[in-house]
């Protein structure tokens, strides 16, 4: 049984994400199979269909011809291009929600909660009524990024960095956007810097093992610019970007599981909740040891 609410220096938070993901990897994975997967699924495909158009219109096409240009345009405002975009943002919601659903019902559980005991069906239910909110909340956290960075870099990417923690409050003390946003900047004081290097290098480490996924794009892709696969092939470049888009979707659960951990270890350092839970389970549950300090971060 992993503490959620417990402090934890830099290196405890990268180890306990994935001693986390390890541990519950059949059912966080099950679930992510059966609420991302048909979402994600859907973007692949999506995605296959209009890299395929796009490809047999710029083979159909002579470079010179002024016309080609506005074609390849009209492509991005089709409604494959759109159902991609959407697809791809529902697919992300999903991984946020499933997600912290699941580590939320893991520590509501506490003692009892075994890496087989969390069903589909708990996580589902304990994330339906957060799907709006999350939608909403990542919506307006893009703009507000956005906004920062069109006007300075470093104040989008302060503002980015902080926003991170919004998903994984707004799950598990079910706050709407304002409340979400307060408590952010409370929970991050004097943690910014250690809520950065965390999501940079498990960012780094996600976009790694992302690239096993892109492989079989790639060999696609070449094998259509050296005609090896006769024309465009629809279904190769589907096959591919099913891959890909699955493959790097999933992954994502890393690094929002990382965020997860970091949001309980700032909880626990200015609340001290998992302490309160220690003393209350006194003479039942033993109490896990804490690290008191997070080095350099």
């Amino acid at each position: 049984m992993i503490q959620l609410f417990q402090q934890r220096d830099f290196g405890n938070k990268i180890n306990v994400t994935f001693q986390y993901l390890i541990q519950n990897f059949r059912s966080l994975g099950t679930a992510l199979l059966y609420i991302v997967g048909p979402v994600a699924l859907a973007a692949g495909i999506m995605s296959g269909i209009m890299q395929s158009n796009m490809l047999k219109l710029a083979g159909s096409s002579r470079s010179s011809d002024p016309m080609m240009f506005l074609q390849m345009i009209t492509q991005f405002l089709s409604p494959a291009f759109w159902v991609t975009i959407l697809a791809g943002f529902l697919a992300n919601i999903a991984v946020i929600l499933t997600t912290y659903g699941h580590m939320k019902i893991y520590n509501r559980l506490g003692q009892s909660a075994m890496s087989d005991s969390i069903a589909v069906a708990d996580v589902w239910e304990e994330i339906q009524p957060a799907i709006g909110r999350i939608a909403i909340i990542s919506i307006l956290n893009s703009i507000i990024t956005g906004v920062a960075c069109v006007f300075l870099l470093i104040p989008g990417i302060y503002v980015g960095v902080v926003l991170s923690l919004s998903l994984a409050i707004s799950v598990f003390e079910e706050t709407d956007f304002g409340a979400t946003w307060e408590r952010c900047f409370k929970l991050i004081r004097d943690k910014w810097w250690s809520t950065f290097g965390l999501i940079l290098v498990m960012g780094i480490i996600t976009a790694l093992a992302g690239i096993i996924f892109a492989i079989p794009n790639g060999i696609i892709g070449f094998l259509i610019a050296g005609k090896l696969i006769p024309d465009v092939s629809t279904l190769w470049l589907i096959i591919g970007n099913v891959i890909a888009i699955v493959g790097r979707t999933l992954l994502n659960t890393i690094i929002y599981t990382a965020i997860g951990f970091q949001y309980t270890n700032l909880v626990e350092r200015q609340e001290g909740r998992g302490m309160l839970s220690a003393i209350d389970s006194i003479g039942t549950n033993p109490a896990q040891p804490r690290a008191t300090d997070e080095g350099g971060f």
